[in-house]
């Protein structure tokens, strides 16, 4: 027979959903990246030092419109990673209920008493009083 361990604990998964966090901030912080360097493009008078990019007016749209799709992609990729990371956290708390069920049925094959026994047995406590009294 397999030896019965203690039931396992969920946990807070306080680092998991702090970096998918951190990685949610990182999509927003990409997407306004783009959005400056988009603006950067069409608006080099504006930035410091930005006066030599300019460009014609065709290859600027396609450099922003470029600009915007990788910030968006990378948005993507990043939002993506953390909502994987959340649902790995789900996973495993998922798991970890899974196994304190198959340890409370082991428990309950191999004594011929459930998960619950002390509170019956002070169930049973209680009605043989009150058949006493």
């Amino acid at each position: 027979m397999a030896a019965l361990d203690k039931k396992p604990r969920n946990r807070v998964h306080f680092a998991v959903r702090f970096a998918a966090g951190a990685m949610r901030v990182a999509a927003v912080l990409a997407v306004l990246a783009g959005a400056a360097g988009t603006y950067a493009v069409f608006n080099p008078s504006q930035i410091p030092g930005a006066e030599t990019l300019e460009l014609p007016g065709v290859f600027a749209v396609i450099v922003g419109g470029l600009l915007v799709a990788c910030a968006v992609v990378a948005a993507l990729i990043l939002w993506g990673f953390a909502d994987g990371l959340i649902l790995l956290a789900d996973l495993d708390d998922a798991q970890r209920v899974v196994q304190g069920q198959l340890a409370d049925l082991v428990l309950e094959a191999r004594t011929g008493r459930g998960p619950f026994h002390n509170e019956m047995v002070a169930a049973a406590k209680t009605e043989e009083l009150k058949v006493k009294v």
